[in-house]
């Protein structure tokens, strides 16, 4: 049984702030999962909605700045300007290669203004990855269908570190589009697709092979369209002529995480589709499917996994993993609490 052709040549993925490592599946090094401020299990983020808007908020206290710092730091910012994108889109924020001073997070996140068209409670939550440091903001529940948004960084010569700033104030303005989430069953091999609440379709799938290649558990969020992709089992270190190699372009791709699983069409396991797992950790589906899911699709959708025996969803550091921290979670990585946009 041949396994189906999961895992892509590295893309690049704009404005995520990630570095694309290896195989996606759980038997690949797996790519860290960055040091969130809070730990303990996920929890469901559950259905679209604007979060409840609770007590005041705390004031925030004067951002340090540092006029003619020595290092100067470009600030990767997420979603583009402009962009529509799926309500499990974070604001995401990622200071490479540099380290923000703890004492001094509750000053730039008072530099962050986050406004929305409707009345939308949220927050930030720090974390590092791999010498990144990043700043998510996100609301309790998945963000309302529609909602327009808008993130000030009011940055500019902010001190991050001794020594080092940011180098300019940012503004950018994005949309959320339709409420699709996708829920994937692997032990059913389904895909449910719901948008704006209403059932579309169930898709019989083959995921990840549950002896080699599991596929990750958890919510996740769609990082990029990238239609065909060119899949190569060396980026992974297994040779192509290796009985688990393989090599071959696949249509209708989307990425889920910068290691590489995708949702995309993948013919040549059409036997498998809503009775087994064999692929190398993506969601496979038939050509006709996986062109339909595409055509809806938006960056920031969500596909939430369920029924894998696979490691759980990296948090952070491998895409957008932020809904699987309870809200409870998420606030105790902020520095300020709830802000009401």
């Amino acid at each position: 049984m041949r396994l189906s052709r999961c895992i892509g040549l590295p893309a690049a993925l704009a404005l995520t702030g990630l570095a694309v490592t290896g195989c996606g599946a759980e038997t690949g090094e797996r790519p860290g999962s960055g040091k969130p401020s809070s730990t303990g299990s996920a929890a469901s983020s559950g259905p679209s909605a604007p979060a409840s808007v609770a007590a005041p908020e705390k004031p925030a206290p004067p951002a340090v700045e540092l006029p003619g710092a020595a290092k100067v730091v470009r600030p990767e910012i997420a979603p583009a300007n402009g962009e529509k994108v799926g309500v499990g889109q974070p604001v995401a924020i990622v200071f490479k290669h540099q380290k923000v001073s703890p004492e001094l997070r509750a000053g730039i996140e008072g530099r962050l203004k986050v406004s929305t068209s409707t009345k939308t409670a949220g927050a930030w939550h720090w974390a590092e990855s791999k010498g990144d440091t990043l700043v998510h903001f996100r609301p309790e529940k998945y963000w309302q269908a529609g909602t327009e948004v808008s993130l000030d960084a009011r940055l500019g010569k902010v001190k991050l570190a001794p020594g080092a700033a940011v180098d300019r104030d940012r503004k950018i303005n994005f949309t959320i589009g339709a409420a699709m989430i996708s829920t994937v069953d692997l032990k059913a091999h389904r895909m449910t697709v719901v948008r704006d609440g209403r059932t579309l379709r169930s898709i019989p799938v083959s995921g990840g092979d549950e002896k080699k290649f599991k596929t990750r558990d958890g919510i996740k969020t769609i990082l990029a369209k990238e239609g065909r992709v060119v899949m190569d089992s060396r980026s992974i270190g297994i040779p192509r002529n290796h009985p688990d190699g393989f090599y071959g372009s696949y249509d209708y791709s989307m990425r889920e995480t910068v290691s590489g699983e995708y949702v995309h069409a993948a013919p040549d396991n059409a036997e498998s589709f809503g009775k087994e797992n064999v692929s190398h950790g993506c969601i496979g589906m038939s050509t006709a499917d996986a062109k339909w899911l595409y055509g809806l699709s938006l960056k920031g959708d969500v596909v939430q996994v369920t029924g894998s025996s696979g490691k759980p969803m990296d948090t952070f550091g491998n895409g957008y993993g932020d809904w699987n921290l309870s809200w409870e979670q998420w606030l105790k990585g902020s520095a300020l609490g709830v802000r009401t946009g």
